[in-house]
């Protein structure tokens, strides 16, 4: 394998630098002259002019750019070469190019010993009895940073996080490292616990040490967060702290430690009061980050203020209503679009075709009717577009309609500036966790009647953050709720309809051959390889021939991204079939072709993309790829490339509210875990006309029957129906906010 060069250096000026990605260009003057410089160097923005650094990488001729040295890392203030060695010395003030020469000359490839053992030999150079003082001193205090950089990149950070830690603690950076390494993993975001850990074993701190347990509560709630859950019981806490080896013995002064510090709450139950969630059997200490425990109070809160004043409607506004839309409501939904009307909370929750659109159709020609003003929202984009085109009125995302604001992570939207509605929909609410639905409840006015709908599939997959929102909104049982199960005639003669419903059911549906059925399928395969040979076979060949298009009628599903069955194996695998020939842009491991079908990964506020909308590679150019997301056609340079991944397979979680004509699922017994009720039943739903399901029959069975729900430490729903007696022990200091779907400390 070929090494990488390596480049030494003065910074001469940052040319661009992109935050979110952490990519840079650079120019560097070097003893060759000025270099362009480019990689994941964005922190080396902040650096001033004439600061030394060593750069590891490569080479490349750039078609637009000509010549460029593409760093891998980097080292500041680590000359390694003689010509490094005095460049490095100019930038001592006082030290032109002649003197630093002298210096090199004399000492050579000792310099660097000479100036960090036995400084006062300086001296023996012409011209730097007066220098030598300062040379020495500013060579020791970089050697302390190098000494710094070499640990934390032998434990694997990057260049960019390093440089946090030493703007962060200056020169106090290595002490704290050597003495309080704990520190990092709760003050610096990116450095996890392990990583501190790591530090502290090598160093010999016990086992016990209090800032190690501190450190151990955080990650396990981060992770525990990471699943899903709000908040962590007492003896679960204990129990994945003795995993990582952390002792149970300093637990409670622990805790006490991040209470104090306005960290976490300890949530203490009376015993007669039967209101714990679940699955947690009896009251018990439940421990929270203070950011999630504020936010399901405030959800909690607004909701019952919301629910307080309900208005009489008169049965007119909605019988008008139904007869525009030419339809006719059973007496249950009927109820539900009154109670809407009324003002409050209400959620509409049921199965493909059980009429939740027509139900939002009805309420928003009767809030006309009676002259209320709405918006129309959903979690995702392409969400809000199956919105804005099933009720042809504009929808957008939550983000966009809170006003989120990339720079500081807030929403512009909140008490101080409420909403300017009387009325909000948001369609596929399964999706939307605690901190998102602060965010909205913090932003209905207050100054009157308003109506807020969460119109959803329970049944789903829950939200990928922490929360069951709308689960726990039915489970509580504290609003009103319309459950939709009757099916209508559209969905009559459907069989992915009816297999949904005995999916949700628990149990196994037939394929097409036994049932009769012509859109629901399995080809059962049991060998991984033979089951990928047919899905691209699937997808390619036999469903073009019944007149969808692979590129735009058809989405790949799969359980998981690793695997032979899993979305990166796909894409693989389909990329090859059907669009072999595509010209090639390849950034790293991964390989782009005109015509590719690309997804986002990420919020891109910068040309309004956001994480999970689909485009398709429209063409390569210089600067990188031209992408069209439904006829827009969006630059996407080189440094944003790690924002896009191959969408002909993707996972059932970003397929979450999105619906496709045909969808095929690939559900393997090698998926594990993964195989359960929901999962299998939110891809079923993402189907409108045509399901097939390659796998094999073990699979399929086990994913109908299993109802390994997530379970998550929730208690929205308790805190709904009545405020619960508790002892509440929190710090004094009130948490900060970034609502982007996460939490800051």
């Amino acid at each position: 394998m070929a090494t990488n060069d390596w480049l030494e250096g003065q910074l001469v000026r940052v040319v661009w630098a992109s935050a979110d990605t952490g990519y840079a260009v650079l120019k560097v003057w070097t003893p060759f002259g000025e270099a362009t410089v480019v990689g994941a160097l964005a922190t080396l923005a902040e650096m001033d002019p004439g600061q030394f650094i060593g750069l590891e990488g490569k080479w490349e001729e750039h078609a637009a750019h000509g010549r460029q040295f593409r760093s891998e890392g980097y080292i500041q203030g680590s000359p390694r070469t003689l010509e490094g060695i005095a460049l490095y010395l100019e930038g001592v003030p006082g030290i032109g190019p002649r003197i630093a020469q002298r210096v090199v000359d004399h000492f050579g490839m000792s310099t660097p010993q000479v100036l960090a053992n036995t400084p006062w030999r300086l001296t023996e150079v012409t011209g730097l009895k007066k220098k030598a003082a300062d040379i020495a001193a500013k060579w020791a205090a970089d050697e302390r940073g190098r000494a710094l950089t070499i640990t934390l990149r032998g434990l694997g950070l990057p260049p960019r996080l390093i440089e946090k830690i030493r703007r962060k603690y200056g020169d106090q950076a290595g002490q704290v490292v050597e003495k309080e390494p704990y520190r990092l993993a709760e003050e610096i975001r990116g450095v996890g616990f392990k990583t501190a850990d790591a530090l502290a074993r090598a160093q010999g701190i016990p086992a016990d040490h209090p800032g190690r347990v501190r450190a151990g509560v955080l990650y396990v709630l981060d992770q525990q967060e990471s699943e899903g859950h709000c908040f962590l019981p007492r003896s679960e806490l204990a129990k994945a702290l003795e995993a990582l080896e952390i002792p149970s013995g300093p637990l409670d002064d622990a805790i006490e430690g991040l209470v104090s510090a306005g960290r976490a709450v300890v949530e203490s139950l009376v015993e007669s009061e039967d209101w714990a969630a679940q699955p947690v059997p009896r009251p018990e200490d439940r421990i929270w980050r203070i950011g999630l425990y504020a936010a399901e109070c405030e959800v909690a809160a607004g909701l019952q203020t919301l629910q307080s004043d309900p208005a009489e409607i008169a049965e007119t506004a909605v019988d008008k209503a139904a007869l525009y839309e030419n339809v006719e409501l059973d007496p249950l939904q009927k109820e539900a679009v009154l109670r809407a009307l009324a003002g409050g909370v209400v959620v509409i929750t049921g199965g493909p075709g059980t009429g939740k659109t027509t139900l939002v159709k009805v309420l928003l020609r009767a809030w006309t009717e009676v002259g209320r003003t709405f918006q129309l929202a959903s979690p995702t984009g392409r969400a809000a577009k199956r919105l804005e085109e099933a009720t042809g009125q504009p929808a957008m995302t939550l983000h966009r309609l809170l006003e989120y604001t990339p720079g500081n992570g807030r929403f512009q939207r909140g008490p101080g500036r409420p909403l300017e509605t009387d009325s909000l929909v948001i369609d596929e609410a399964s999706m939307i966790d605690l901190p998102l639905m602060s965010g909205v409840v913090s932003a209905i006015p207050r100054d009157r009647r308003f109506s807020l709908v969460l119109v959803g599939d329970a049944d789903q997959l829950p939200s990928v953050g922490p929360g069951q929102v709308l689960r726990d909104l039915i489970r509580s049982e504290a609003v009103p709720v319309a459950r939709l199960t009757r099916i209508f005639r559209q969905g009559e003669e459907s069989g992915i309809v009816h297999g949904a419903a005995l999916i949700h059911q628990g149990q196994v549906p037939d394929s097409g051959e036994v049932s009769g059925y012509k859109d629901f399928f399995l080809v059962a395969r049991d060998d991984p390889e033979r089951a990928l040979d047919s899905l691209v076979s699937i997808v390619a060949d036999r469903l073009p021939a019944k007149g969808f298009i692979p590129h735009e009628d058809v989405q790949v599903l799969t359980p998981t991204r690793r695997g032979v069955l899993g979305a990166e194996g796909l894409n693989r695998a389909l990329q090859a079939r059907l669009n072999p020939n595509g010209e090639a842009v390849t950034r790293g491991e991964r390989e782009f072709r005109v015509g590719d079908r690309v997804i986002c990964v990420k919020n891109r506020y910068d040309v309004e993309v956001y994480n999970g909308d689909v485009g398709r590679v429209s063409a390569a150019t210089k600067e990188g790829l031209n992408v069209d997301f439904d006829g827009r056609i969006v630059p996407w340079g080189w440094e944003d490339l790690s924002l896009l991944d191959l969408a002909y397979a993707i996972t059932v979680h970003k397929a979450q509210g999105s619906e496709y004509p045909a969808v095929v699922f690939a559900l393997h017994s090698s998926h594990g875990l993964m195989l359960r009720r929901n999962l299998f039943y939110t891809a079923v739903t993402r189907a409108r006309k045509f399901l097939c399901v390659v796998g094999n029959p073990r699979a399929w069975a086990r994913s109908a029957e299993r109802d390994e729900s997530d379970t998550r430490y929730t208690a929205l729903a308790q805190r709904l129906r009545s405020p619960p007696v508790v002892d509440v022990t929190a710090g004094e200091e009130p948490p900060e906010w970034s609502i982007d779907g996460q939490l800051l400390d």
